[in-house]
């Protein structure tokens, strides 16, 4: 069975590698490399309803990764030695 280059493209764009995603989080990874005058200078020629859309959506991404650092936070204490409760007995003084 021999795919199109369009089917292949519908594929890769479901995937969370494809090359698009990957390119795109290369450019995002870039632009957050920037000053933040180079950052406000381009985000002033961007339409206001566009960038409330992307402050919308980064903010989700954040608010879904939040545990993430709290599972790192968690194994970096665990392998202090240090557990959950301690931690808990620590914070409530």
């Amino acid at each position: 069975m021999s795919l199109t280059t369009y089917e292949m493209a519908r594929i890769l764009e479901q995937l969370d590698e494809s090359p698009e995603k990957v390119m795109f989080g290369k450019l995002l990874s870039e632009l957050g490399n920037q000053s933040s005058e180079r950052i406000r200078s381009a985000a002033k020629q961007v339409p206001i309803s566009v960038l409330r859309d992307l402050v919308y959506q980064f903010q989700q991404v954040i608010d879904s990764r939040k545990n993430e650092q709290v599972d790192v936070l968690a194994k970096e204490l665990a392998q202090q030695g240090i557990s959950a409760e301690e931690l808990l007995k620590y914070l409530n003084k």
